[in-house]
């Protein structure tokens, strides 16, 4: 059976966070497995998409004090609604609430169309970063739930997430769908070319010891804590090397400390990798992998790095160590510098136990996204059918409802239908 798909997302490439990796591979897999699957997303100027799928693009700008995030203007792009009315939909999957999202919701009405929805993202503390004023944030707060109570069904990634969920209003069933992730396991001669061709890019030797953090270079994500924890291993004397890989608003900032902390030679910074051999490389020639994110709710890095026997290091409780066992397969450490250096201290002397709970972590929390599809496709099936038989005369009916909220829909989603 061939189900013709569509994907929202407001953050897709050359923007490489988890949010756009999801909703890429959600497209990818579906259109290479099943069939006619598309994605929608923001435009970006100077970019053209090379994907096996059809992306339709939107007009936007950059967000202020989010770079490289962006904003939709798709009320003003007469191209883009002329395109996306055309084409014929089974069921819309939106991974954002916000202007792909109320595109998704507004279409998904006119062609009486089941919407799943995915809640990836604490957006509370999005909302405090872009302007940290209470009666701003309760009204996007209520707007981001409303759009979530309305759809048909709500996935997440995990358990934790499902909680940040329901502490934020949400009112409904959420469903666990796991993320999977497009790193292949590779073989033992594979992985030594890469390798060499990682420590080649870090300009690091074979015996030296490396750590890596791959993401959106912002201070939710925690990145001054391995700062901290970096500076006090220095002043020990330990000899490391850290890398980081993405770009973000925090990242002038980062370099300022980096050099004000006497790290310079220690520290390198990669920029945004979108060559997924790159990555590849240097996910090979790193020893651990570093995310103290309490932000996150279900990193796709993690995973990635699992593929290569890199063990992360997390933050005890946060969401990102839902599946973590400490020394199993990952570390956990308390919220603060100290104990993530005391923690890398300690495994750059017992590196044996690296090794183990990297193997733990390829085993436990790798999971393709080859897999995860398929059980996409087939619940896909199940909610368009559900939804057939709940709504036999579906142009003569709206869209079923979770909840009896009231849904603010800005008024340019209307100029859709």
């Amino acid at each position: 059976m061939k189900i013709n798909t569509c994907q929202f997302s407001d953050s897709y490439f050359p923007i490489m966070d988890g949010v756009g990796m999801t909703a890429h591979s959600y497209a990818y897999w579906l259109n290479k497995m099943y069939g006619n699957s598309v994605l929608v997303a923001p435009k970006v100027s100077d970019y053209k998409d090379h994907v096996d799928y059809k992306v339709y693009r939107f007009m936007s700008v950059i967000l202020p004090s989010m770079n490289p995030y962006r904003i939709g203007l798709p009320f003003v792009d007469i191209k883009f609604k002329q395109k996306i009315k055309k084409i014929e939909f089974d069921i819309l999957h939106a991974h954002c609430p916000f202007i792909s999202g109320q595109i998704a919701q507004r279409l998904a009405r006119k062609l009486h169309i089941p919407l799943v929805t995915t809640f990836h993202t604490k957006y509370r503390e999005d909302f405090k970063k872009f302007m940290n004023y209470d009666l701003f944030i309760d009204f996007m707060m209520k707007m981001t739930m409303d759009f979530y109570n309305s759809s048909d069904l709500v996935w997440v990634p995990n358990q934790a997430t499902a909680n940040t969920l329901k502490d934020y209003g949400y009112t409904g069933y959420a469903e666990i769908m796991p993320n999977g992730n497009d790193m292949e396991i590779p073989e033992k001669n594979q992985f030594m070319k890469y390798r060499k061709k990682g420590l080649e890019i870090f300009d690091a030797d074979a015996n030296e010891f490396v750590m890596l953090f791959v993401g959106q270079h912002r201070w939710e994500k925690n990145v001054k804590l391995i700062l901290e924890a970096l500076k006090i291993l220095n002043a020990d004397k330990k000899k490391f090397k850290m890398v980081f890989v993405g770009e973000g608003y925090a990242e002038k900032e980062m370099k300022k400390l980096v050099k004000d902390y006497g790290l310079k030679n220690m520290v390198k910074f990669l920029g945004v990798i979108t060559d997924r051999d790159d990555l590849k490389n240097i996910y090979a020639a790193s020893d651990l992998f570093i995310f103290p994110s309490i932000y996150d709710n279900s990193p796709l890095v993690m995973q990635e790095a699992a593929a290569f026997d890199v063990p992360s290091v997390v933050v005890r409780n946060s969401s990102s160590a839902e599946n973590i066992l400490d020394g199993v397969n990952g570390f956990l450490i308390e919220n603060t510098p100290p104990s993530l250096a005391k923690k890398v201290d300690d495994l750059m002397n017992n590196q044996h136990i690296i090794k183990r709970a990297g193997e733990g972590a390829r085993k436990s929390i790798y999971h393709p996204w080859e897999s995860i599809v398929n059980d996409v496709y087939l619940r896909y099936a199940e909610i368009i059918k559900d939804y057939r038989i709940q709504h036999p005369t579906r142009p003569n009916n709206k869209t079923k409802r979770l909840s009896s909220n009231k849904v603010l829909t800005p008024s340019w989603v209307k100029d859709l239908g």
